[in-house]
């Protein structure tokens, strides 16, 4: 917590930064800030009001203070610009650490991060340091240490800053909904009503936060309530023309409209999304979207659209090299267009290297998704052994997997080969085990999305 206190029996002590006559008082109301406001549980608001008059000189901690309370820069209130140089220099390790976080050069925050905490800084420096930490390792998808650092940040910024109290509980639901922890989604409907408490209301954060519940929804499965919230999203955003943020509401809801059977609108999506990714060269983003773009269309039944995006994808990610996490589930659907085209060994040749990639980066959906199809590959060739192989691999790695479509879907590809083969009793045997994964997973989705419902309406749909 702050410690300065500025009554008449500190003014003696410290010798206070010379602020520009009439500027506190000017940032105070243009914010539309009391005194009580500014000063909040840190100081009094005698201490502001003597400020303000010129009466005393802020300390460093106080003068940051106030400028995150008002949203102006320190150099704003500085008489002259040389005339704190210990904030100075703070402040611009700061505007670095902000810069690289807009830049999306997160891995570069996260290596400055400990030298940062190491020195000797004011609590709510430091404070500032774990916020942007915390951004950086959930962009990284590191929750658990993007986690550490949010809780840290927000604590401290309950009592002092409102607004960027919100910024860090925001985040810290979307670290949550990373680790599919339940608590996401309530976390980030108590940010979302929070924010639209605040005056003014930021625009850009309600859509942020927006877009986080929506991404919480897809994970659930609730893909109805997963598009309200991107529709809403996109609302919310109105003139804030952070076209990457655009770019990514787009992506999610053709992602939910393609789960809920609508290809027509899910390829609207995702064309607005890539057009966006496409202005703010995310190439990055763009790789994936080419590759769900193909996904969307081999499931269509359109071979050669979806081969063309997929090899758009994969010679993107073969040039950006920093993407190989991706690499194998392109190299997968491939296969399973050459796989479609009775293209066999071209079919085993891409998932092998599919499967390669897979388990190098521990891609474990990617290396069962793999086996899957080489069984399909191998069944064709008639080899019966490795075919079955290939099933009861990918069948073990699903079965510790949360991905019940994909495991019913196993199990009735190898049914059917296996009833090809006239093995009737081992085909009836994975023919249950699919249909009891339905019924299970029919009744799990029932209650978890009235378990979700219930979270939403106490949690969110109140906030509007």
């Amino acid at each position: 917590m702050l410690t300065a206190m500025l009554d008449g029996k500190h003014r003696g002590r410290r010798k206070g930064v010379e602020v520009r006559e009439g500027s506190v008082r000017q940032a105070r109301q243009e914010a539309r800030l009391s005194l009580a406001q500014v000063a909040g549980q840190t100081i009094s608001r005698t201490a502001i009001h003597l400020i303000e008059s010129g009466r005393s000189r802020p300390s460093l901690e106080t003068l940051e203070l106030i400028a995150r309370k008002t949203h102006k820069p320190v150099d704003f209130f500085l008489l002259r610009p040389d005339g704190a140089p210990e904030l100075t220099e703070r402040k611009r390790e700061l505007d670095e650490l902000e810069r690289l976080t807009a830049m999306r050069h997160f891995q570069t925050v996260v290596e400055l991060v400990p030298s940062l905490l190491a020195r000797h800084r004011s609590a709510p420096d430091d404070a500032l340091v774990h916020f942007y930490a915390g951004q950086a390792y959930c962009r990284l998808v590191r929750p658990t240490e993007a986690i550490e650092h949010l809780r840290i940040a927000r604590q401290a910024f309950e009592n002092n800053d409102e607004w960027l109290a919100v910024e860090a509980l925001d985040w810290e639901a979307s670290a949550l909904g990373l680790m599919e922890d339940p608590r996401a989604i309530a976390l980030a409907g108590e940010a979302l009503v929070r924010c639209r408490r605040l005056d003014p209301k930021p625009p850009q954060t309600e859509a942020r936060i927006l877009g986080h519940l929506a991404n919480m929804y897809v994970v659930a499965h609730a893909w109805g309530e997963a598009v309200r919230h991107y529709e809403a999203a996109v609302e919310a955003a109105g003139d804030v023309k952070d076209l990457l943020q655009l770019a990514k509401m787009h992506h999610g809801l053709g992602t939910a409209y393609q789960r809920m059977q609508r290809p027509i609108k899910a390829r609207q999506e995702f064309d607005k999304a890539l057009a966006l990714y496409s202005i703010e060269s995310d190439l990055s983003s763009v790789n994936r979207l080419e590759n769900d773009l193909g996904d969307l269309l081999l499931h269509q039944g359109e071979l050669d659209s979806a081969e063309q995006h997929f090899r758009s994808a994969l010679a993107g990610s073969n040039a950006l090299q920093i993407d190989r996490r991706g690499r194998g589930y392109i190299l997968a659907n491939l296969g399973e267009v050459s796989l479609r085209r009775g293209h066999l060994d071209e079919a085993r040749q891409q998932l092998i290297e599919a499967l390669e990639a897979g388990t190098a980066v521990g891609e474990q959906i990617v290396v069962a998704n793999a086996h899957m199809l080489l069984g399909q590959v191998e069944s064709r060739h008639g080899d019966q052994k490795q075919a079955g192989e290939h099933f009861d691999s990918a069948i073990g790695i699903l079965e510790t997997l949360d991905m019940p479509d994909r495991l019913r879907e196993c199990h009735m590809a190898y049914a059917e080969w296996l009833y090809a083969t006239a093995d009737l009793a081992s085909a009836a045997l994975h023919w249950k085990a699919a249909a009891e994964i339905g019924r299970i997973e029919s009744l799990g989705l029932r209650l978890k999305s009235e378990n979700v419902l219930e979270v939403d309406t106490h949690q969110i749909l109140r906030a509007h």
